[in-house]
């Protein structure tokens, strides 16, 4: 017994892989994110190499970590992104760029891609296509990860972009099916998406051949030109779920892993959160802006108006604030930090207050709790609009004067139990799934790396040109047999034509 026992273990390290994940955005998001495909990955018995912007000094089994945490040094100091000069578009791509600059040139980095050889590479797109490199220089499958659902630019990496006419683009809120203004705007936002993809390719190109070049040249192989490195991907694991997001036309390698950072198990609160959550009978409004918006970074008259609303209300409110508050009413209770899927789990949880964050909307979905949405920036008006649209969820604008907004929102919420009982029914959709979303991650990086890139699910798009692909050479094909069609019949028209004259000639 012991000597099978011990062959099963030799077989088994035998059949683990190693892996690179890759996380580099400066947020703890971001950070679970890829933590959360890093964790399957271990459970099965992988090596994974984590390079992340927070290392973890507790050590797990089998997970090593890169430090680039000198990536928050290109971030802006007290960045508050609730300034709307921060979401300027060419401003994320260039800070998204820097991101992985900086990422790139970490010496650690660097050298581990020159000595280390790895089994696949896993990485986050963010409004960036140089990181299509660490694949490029390993030679090995390329697993892509959208911390967002379905967008133009990743169907773009991975296929024809086929959902122009029929799905609404994320900043475009209009409902199934679009009227012809919002397809019309969907098909401007696809212009504009693929007029910036085109203006960004040359900087994008000579990034990946300045960063990644010389890695190459180390390791002894020829650098995968960019224009094939882009649209190598072996799978995208898409964070999303067909009970939020739109059913759409994709190709096999594209997986919707939505709600996947949630633990199967969920921690137990601590004992004094716990205490105060099992007394709250009449029922607990929960309220977070997330770990990129700091509710301590309100104005003043806003962060009054809150508490005065909260504290007429006969609920338990708590609320994740970064900093201290004076003379708060007895039932409104801050942390800095909360736990918030053990929070949500709790069944006197009547209302969730978010700023509409894919990772928060997909956990009130788990867990069947309705939400008042306040979104600032990104996707968050997209996720709250879908949210609303799906019938538990209500909106607030955000601005300095939302109080009376969030009020009637919140009176009409705890007033009208239908939010929460469409809550428990998408609930049960979005949980109601055949496997699990470790299981799907296993199967699916395993089976790149086994059948070396899973080319047998990916679209074949990219084999053919643009005008292959909306078949203009077929199209200028039938225009000139119908030419030539034309001109034989002129032709002829024109023998029988003179004919005619001839023979009425004759006559004459």
């Amino acid at each position: 017994m012991k000597l099978f026992l011990l062959l099963l273990l030799a077989v088994t390290t035998a059949h683990g892989y190693n892996i690179l994940c890759i996380q580099t955005v400066p947020s703890k998001s971001h950070f679970q994110l890829m933590k959360g495909i890093a964790d399957p990955l271990l459970k099965a018995g992988h090596q994974v190499t984590m390079i992340t912007t927070f290392p973890d000094s507790k050590p797990e089994k089998n997970l090593k970590y890169v430090d680039v945490s000198r990536v928050q040094e290109v971030m802006p100091r007290n960045m508050n992104m609730m300034d709307r000069n921060n979401q300027d578009m060419s401003y994320v791509k260039m800070l998204a760029r820097n991101i992985s600059r900086v990422a790139i040139e970490t010496p650690a980095v660097r050298e581990m891609l020159v000595k280390e050889q790895f089994d696949a590479v896993v990485s986050e797109w963010f409004f960036s296509d140089v990181d299509a490199g660490y694949a490029a220089v390993q030679q090995v499958p390329w697993i892509l990860l959208s911390g967002m659902v379905m967008h133009y630019h990743i169907e773009y990496l991975v296929d024809t972009v086929r959902s122009v006419p029929t799905i609404p683009a994320i900043k475009n809120d209009a409902g199934i099916p679009m009227d012809f203004h919002a397809r019309l705007t969907n098909t401007f936002a696809y212009l504009f998406m693929t007029y910036g993809t085109l203006l960004d390719y040359p900087l994008e190109k000579s990034n990946y051949e300045k960063y990644f070049g010389p890695i190459a040249n180390s390791r002894g192989v020829t650098l995968q030109p960019f224009r094939e490195a882009l649209h190598n991907i072996s799978i995208v694991f898409v964070n999303s779920h067909p009970s939020f997001a739109p059913a759409q036309s994709l190709p096999p390698n594209v997986i919707d892993i939505g709600g996947y950072h949630i633990s199967e198990y969920t921690p137990p609160l601590p004992k004094d959160l716990q205490d105060l959550l099992d007394s709250s009978r009449q029922g607990v409004v929960y309220f977070s802006l997330g770990s990129v918006l700091k509710s301590a970074q309100m104005p003043e008259q806003m962060k009054k108006d809150l508490v005065s609303i909260f504290g007429e209300l006969p609920y338990t409110v708590l609320w994740k604030f970064e900093d201290k508050l004076d003379n708060l009413p007895k039932n409104v209770h801050i942390r800095p930090w909360l736990p918030q899927t053990s929070i949500l789990a709790h069944k006197n949880v009547k209302v969730f207050i978010t700023h509409g964050g894919l990772l928060s909307t997909l956990e009130s979905l788990k867990f069947g709790v309705p939400i008042i949405a306040i979104p600032v920036f990104g996707d968050q008006p997209s996720n709250a609009m879908r949210s609303v649209r799906a019938g538990y969820a209500l909106m607030v604008t955000f601005a300095t004067d939302m109080g009376r907004e969030l009020k009637v929102a919140l009176n009409e919420m705890l007033g009208n139990d239908s939010y929460y009982k469409r809550a428990k029914v998408l609930s049960k959709l979005f949980v109601n799934r055949p496997v699990t979303t470790t299981k799907l991650i296993q199967h699916y990086v395993e089976l790149a790396i086994e059948s070396r890139g899973a080319h047998h699910l990916r679209s074949k798009t990219h084999l053919y040109s643009w005008y292959q692909i909306w078949m203009l050479d077929q199209i200028g094909l039938l225009l000139l047999i119908l030419y030539v069609i034309y001109r034989v019949f002129k032709k002829i028209a024109s023998f029988f034509k003179k004919d005619n004259i001839k023979k009425k000639q004759k006559r004459n």
